[in-house]
């Protein structure tokens, strides 16, 4: 018995020995497996971190980075609603080098791709078969190149592996073209479309590749204000290139990310390395002073005004005087039948210089520049409200009237002897006044009823230099800094060529060239309240106000001081009546328009359209330099009148041949109702309470 006991702990003994043993050389395999693994990790590490001379060019032909793009910022207008934003879509790529491989087989499939890609790609089939051929004869070029240099070079050269059978050894040896981008990117019906047609048609070399598409959402009502992203001149990269896109481009780019990853032999990817991914970052939103309603409002009463007057065309900005935002700015083009075109002579030219019919057989001239692009892509289209300039006529004449009155040279009491239509002045030059009135004696009443005898008395009065460095100081003749590309500066008389007729003709609107954009900014010297009356506004299209609502840009608010503050207030009771008397004058004419609910105080304006020849050309002779049945016809407002929140201008360009022959032309027959209704629009939309009863026009003097 104890012979077997001791047997049987000496076994348990050994089994334990062994046990220990056991785990012993088990925890050494771990350890040495562990040390082996990071041995390894460690030469991987050093391999792509630092590798030898030797096996960089090993390396880096296993890594990939590629750009993360980033999502471009939106354009908003004041109100937060989007004017243009960036969504996927897809763009049709082709690849000419399956596609030859394609054809050898099946000759047809060329016209196959052809003639799916036209019915659902923005090309016309003739330029998809040209680029496609065209791309195909230049791969073409290349491997006839290549053979030709195989051949001299020896069939055992390196040269000549590339024109082997397989046809991606040939396109990386011969940099063949196999990225052919087609049209632009489609929407989702011709996406589907394409799609179906690849899987039924067998479209070889035919793909749909992801792309950023650009959009917006009320193209035919900002398009030329919001403006277009596309690709810059070199063709490289997409930028803003016109609008606001062009603008706030630096704050709408974003910043692109990236990522690197390791391929394998076939260059698919294994894995992303701990850092080599970098998010990118959307650009920033852009809130716009545009309001979207606002801009519909403005907008359809323009439309109506400018076939009311069977005109070529009209203008409107309503803009805010006290930030200086433009709240709505849109012009329209009407189709006019018929027009004729000047017969400009051209002095290089054998033939004589013709002469210009009488007036009363002139026919209706093209006054207006084409603009092609406005049907088709509205973002193309001329901002007409910064680009075309006219001559503003009388709603130039508060101006010249408020510098001679805040220079003591306009007195009150004065009585004037100005009630006949005509009178020379005393350089020869005959002033004329289309209706005479019972109580135009005094110096309201020449603003009142916009007497062209009055002003000139009265900028005769001024020096040149005091008439002419007003027009400057309210921004004429310079661009309002707005900042959309194609803005015009004007035309202002230069010092030399400013002459006595210059100082006439400028006290009535003539002989000075403006934009939209510059007038309404100049008119808010009478709008702004308080200490700020006589100043101009910054024009901006950014929205002012509360900065942290997303999109919201804080520039600074600059102003610029004209007039004293008591000087702009003077002349706002003579416009007043201005805009009382066009009301009256529209009730008759537009008897269904409802009664006005809100005061203002403004001026009409009339001129003759200035006739511009082509570079090189001369007028005909027997012209003034004016087409003389043919006018611009505007209007300019504030309102409410005791607390202007908007300043409104139309200009109606063109007006139609019979209400010229009527006399219904002038401004405040035209421009002026249209510019009633938009107050009567915008107003209430602002939250503006009215302050006039309804049906009760007063003055307010």
């Amino acid at each position: 018995m104890h012979n077997e006991r001791d047997a049987l702990l000496d076994a348990a003994t050994m089994n334990t020995r062994q046990d220990v043993r056991s785990i012993q050389i088990a925890w050494m395999l771990r350890v040495g497996t562990l040390l082996g693994l990071a041995i390894v990790v460690g030469r991987v590490v050093q391999l792509q971190v630092a590798p030898g001379e030797q096996l960089k060019g090993f390396v880096a032909a296993r890594q990939t980075t590629e750009t993360l793009k980033s999502i471009r910022g939106d354009l908003l207008d004041r109100r937060g609603r989007v004017l243009a934003t960036t969504r996927i879509g897809y763009r049709v790529i082709v690849d000419p080098v399956r596609l030859h491989q394609a054809m050898e087989k099946d000759p047809a499939a060329i016209d196959r791709v052809i003639v799916s890609l036209g019915q659902v790609i923005d090309l016309p089939i003739d330029q998809i078969a040209d680029r496609l051929i065209s791309r195909m004869v230049r791969n073409e070029q290349i491997r006839a190149t290549i053979k030709s240099k195989a051949i001299r070079s020896g069939s055992g050269s390196p040269m000549m592996a590339a024109l082997g059978t397989r046809e991606e050894s040939t396109a990386k040896t011969a940099k063949l073209s196999r990225y052919l981008p087609m049209g632009s990117p489609m929407d989702q019906a011709n996406t589907r479309r394409l799609r179906e047609f690849i899987e039924e048609e067998n479209l070889p070399g035919v793909t749909l590749e992801h792309t950023s598409v650009r959009v917006q959402t009320s193209e035919d009502l900002v398009g030329s204000i919001v403006g277009k992203f596309g690709f810059t001149s070199e063709g490289t990269a997409r930028t803003g290139v016109l609008g606001a896109e062009k603008l706030f481009n630096d704050r709408l780019i974003g910043e692109d990310g990236s990522k690197t990853y390791v391929r394998d032999a076939k260059g698919r990817p294994l894995w992303v390395q701990r850092g080599a991914w970098v998010e990118s970052s959307k650009g920033q939103d852009v809130r716009l002073s545009i309001d979207l309603e606002l801009q519909r409002m403005v907008h359809e009463q323009l439309v109506r005004g400018v076939a009311d007057a069977d005109a070529a065309g009209g203008r409107a900005i309503v803009l805010n005087p006290h930030t200086g935002e433009v709240l709505a700015m849109t012009d329209v083009l009407r189709e006019i039948p018929n027009l004729q075109t000047v017969q400009w002579w051209d002095p290089k030219s054998d033939i004589p210089r013709p002469m210009m019919p009488d007036v009363k057989d002139q026919p209706r001239y093209k006054v207006l520049r084409d603009d092609p692009n406005r049907e088709t892509e509205p973002a193309l289209a001329y901002n007409r409200c910064l680009q075309d300039v006219y001559e503003p006529g009388s709603t130039f004449k508060p101006f010249a009237w408020t510098l001679a009155k805040s220079e003591g040279l306009l007195p009150d009491d004065e009585v004037l002897d100005i009630k006949q239509k005509s009178a020379r002045t005393e350089y020869g030059r005959v002033i004329t006044d289309v209706y005479s009135y019972p109580d135009l004696d005094n110096w309201d009443a020449v603003l009142r009823y916009s007497s062209n005898i009055g002003m000139w008395k009265a900028t005769a009065r001024l020096s040149h230099d005091e008439l002419r460095l007003m027009v400057k100081s309210l921004g004429f003749g310079n661009r309002t800094g707005i900042g959309l590309p194609g803005e015009a500066s004007g035309i202002v008389r230069s010092k030399k060529d400013w002459t006595d007729y210059t100082q006439t003709s400028v006290g009535m609107g003539y002989a000075v060239a403006v934009t939209p954009i510059q007038m309404v900014r100049a008119f808010s010297v009478f709008a702004r309240t308080g200490d700020m009356a006589g100043t101009l506004p910054e024009i901006r299209l950014t929205a002012a106000g509360d900065r942290n609502k997303p999109g919201m840009v804080g520039d600074e608010i600059v102003v610029e001081r004209v007039f004293s503050a008591e000087s702009a207030h003077r002349t706002i009771g003579p416009m007043r009546e201005v805009a009382e008397r066009m009301d009256k004058n529209a009730a008759r004419q537009y008897p269904d328009d409802p009664a006005p609910r809100y005061s203002m105080f403004g001026k009409s304006g009339t001129s003759q359209i200035a006739m511009v020849p082509p570079p090189g050309m001369v007028r005909p002779n027997g012209t003034k330099g004016y087409y003389e049945k043919q006018h611009y016809s505007s209007f300019i407002v504030a309102a409410p009148a005791d607390e202007p929140q908007i300043v409104v201008l139309v200009v109606i360009d063109d007006i139609g041949p019979e209400r010229v022959r009527k006399n219904q032309h002038f401004g405040s027959w035209v421009a002026g109702p249209v510019v009633r209704r938009i107050v009567e629009h915008t107003l209430p939309y602002l939250g503006v309470q009215p302050d006039m009863e309804p049906g009760k026009i007063t003055s307010g003097l």
